[in-house]
């Protein structure tokens, strides 16, 4: 899974100043399910320190699955691979991803907010 972060700036003209967001780009993301972006977005800092958590523990053999999600998947994660469940079509899995590379992506989005929280 290759994505990008970094700091996206903008005029808000109702403010009438610059503001700067964080913002995650995954590429190819739709492969993952048409919200799989949005729904990674939507997780609050605090749901990412676990997520996080729960997954080392998997790595560790501490967990044996762990299922995390925002509003539209349900993400079923084992040691080797994670499942996009959308829950809003019968529970089907639309996607797999390898849990290494999911896993890198949810601890380096929750570093980058902590980094960004702190500045």
């Amino acid at each position: 899974m290759k994505y990008k972060i970094e700091n996206y700036e903008y005029f808000d003209e109702r403010a009438g100043m610059i503001k700067i967001v964080p913002s995650l780009y995954i590429e190819d993301h739709e492969q993952y399910g048409d919200y799989f972006l949005t729904e990674i977005l939507n997780l609050s800092l605090d749901y990412l320190i676990e997520i996080v958590f729960y997954l080392e523990q998997l790595f560790e053999g501490k967990e044996e699955q762990y299922d995390f999600g925002y509003e539209v998947y349900s993400i079923e994660c084992k040691k080797d691979i994670s499942q996009v469940i959308d829950t809003f079509n019968e529970w089907k899995c639309i996607a797999e991803i390898p849990t290494e590379e999911l896993y890198e992506l949810t601890r380096d989005w929750r570093n980058y907010l902590i980094k960004f929280q702190n500045c």
